[in-house]
């Protein structure tokens, strides 16, 4: 049985992306465990609070949190727990995935531009530390399946082993159609891929139905926004190039911009060095 981690701070689009994550394990059968990081006000801090209030703070989060666990789990016949934490959330998502065995991790993308920015830090940090695919959920977006699944491939150097597999095992884990979408200032890039015995040899694609195509444009973004559309996908899926120090002066990760943009999930899958 797969775990799926759901990241929840009760906001409306945390609630969102909660059912989302739900209604898809309903189908597939799997578990899911809420994760709340519970977080203290400046203002608290600053009024140097007794250890009480924080106590008190803890109880009333850890009751919050385990009831809408239940509630979840009895609307949607699904087993789940709950994890509540304190302190950093990366370092604290990374001990829930490894407590509970997680498989991919679920998160609700606001829609408003000041929510955006607050949660940049968060979406862009989870995205380029965890070593589970991360599942950005937009705000108002209902589970209805997914059939079709657009991979919106950049560069032969953003593709390993393990990203292949996670990806493999996805499209076959929802019997779903792929296109594997390639757009460059070059056409002769994505054929690197395509005849790459490493990374290819390890699967059949017979037992899937996908495709592929290249076109060739600089404006990556709007491209893929497109084909989205086009595709009618009910899933992009992306993988992040880890930029230097020196190459993130002049490039931003365009997962991070069409976790921010895109009107449809969005699957990051960690490069992860074989």
């Amino acid at each position: 049985m797969k775990t799926i981690i759901v990241c929840t701070d009760f906001s409306k689009e945390a609630e969102n992306a909660t059912h989302y994550a739900a209604s898809m394990a309903k189908e597939n059968k799997y578990k899911i465990v809420l994760f709340h990081l519970q977080t203290v006000s400046i203002h608290a801090l600053n009024a140097q609070v007794s250890a009480d209030f924080f106590h008190e703070q803890t109880l009333k989060n850890q009751k919050k949190i385990s009831e809408k666990a239940a509630e979840l789990g009895s609307l949607y016949d699904l087993e789940t727990q709950y994890y509540l934490a304190s302190g950093n959330f990366i370092e604290e998502l990374e001990n829930c995935i490894q407590l509970n065995n997680g498989d991919f991790v679920v998160m609700g993308m606001a829609e408003k531009t000041l929510e955006q920015r607050l949660l940049g830090n968060i979406v862009t940090k989870t995205i380029h530390r965890l070593k589970k695919p991360v599942l950005i959920i937009p705000a108002h977006i209902e589970y209805t399946g997914i059939r079709k699944i657009l991979f919106a491939y950049d560069t032969h150097k953003s593709m390993t082993w393990s990203a292949m597999d996670d990806i493999y095992n996805f499209i076959n884990e929802f019997k779903a159609e792929i296109e594997v979408f390639n757009v460059s200032e070059r056409l002769e890039d994505f054929t690197e891929v395509i005849h790459d015995i490493d990374l290819n040899s390890g699967y059949d694609l017979d037992d899937i139905k996908y495709s592929f195509k290249m076109i060739q444009s600089i404006e990556i973004i709007k491209a893929i926004e497109e084909e989205v559309k086009l595709t009618n996908s009910d899933l992009l899926t992306m993988v992040p190039y880890k930029y230097n120090l020196v190459e993130s002066l002049f490039h931003r990760s365009k997962t991070i911009i069409m976790a921010y943009k895109n009107k449809v999930p969005l699957l990051s899958i960690p490069l992860n060095i074989d």
